[in-house]
């Protein structure tokens, strides 16, 4: 699987054709190696059929709307060929976290609950897509919905988040650099 194969896919097409609402940012945001790593998902996971390749993430105009286009292979079923529910899990945290960690103050964004709801089996080797938007932000609160496609656009599971930004500005570093650094590389058209 390759990143272009990825932007061939109807959602990202659906993105790249509306770059007024549309633009593509980074999924593993810059850091060292060292800490990307030692990081659950772009270190454990992301390798030969699990996840093969960076996933495509395009950001909506107001960065409420994420879509996140991904393969997930062999290496990560519970059964056979059906990637495990913990997976899902896992990448609905990581996904929902984005309109959060965009729009909280100081762009931090720690997970204090994740619902998932499991509709149809998942079916490995594939291309998934992600849609994840901000259904409600009050203070220091955001609540994330999102759900799951197969490519055929399929409905397989959905999630529903929240994120709280921490009162203690020492637990988690602000992360406000983070998101000027991604919009200068990924300028786009807003």
């Amino acid at each position: 699987m390759t990143d272009a194969e990825l932007l061939q896919s109807t959602a990202a097409r659906e993105c790249l054709d509306n770059p007024d609402e549309w633009k593509r940012v980074p999924f593993f945001w810059p850091r060292s190696d060292i800490k990307r790593k030692s990081a659950f998902v772009p270190g454990t996971m992301y390798a030969e059929n699990k996840l093969s390749v960076e996933p495509v993430v395009f950001m909506n105009r107001d960065r409420k709307q994420f879509v996140v286009i991904t393969h997930i292979g062999k290496e990560m079923c519970g059964h056979d060929d059906i990637v495990h529910g913990g997976v899902q899990a896992t990448l609905f945290d990581e996904i929902t976290a984005r309109p959060a960690f965009w729009n909280l103050p100081r762009n931090v964004a720690l997970t204090a609950s994740l619902k998932i709801a499991y509709h149809k089996p998942a079916i490995a080797d594939q291309i998934f897509v992600f849609r994840t938007h901000l259904a409600k932000m009050e203070g220091r609160k955001a609540e994330i919905a999102a759900q799951l496609e197969d490519s055929q656009g399929n409905l397989l599971s959905e999630a529903e988040a929240l994120y709280i930004s921490p009162k203690n500005a020492t637990l988690v570093q602000d992360q406000t650099s983070q998101v000027e650094k991604i919009e200068n590389v990924f300028p786009g058209n807003f």
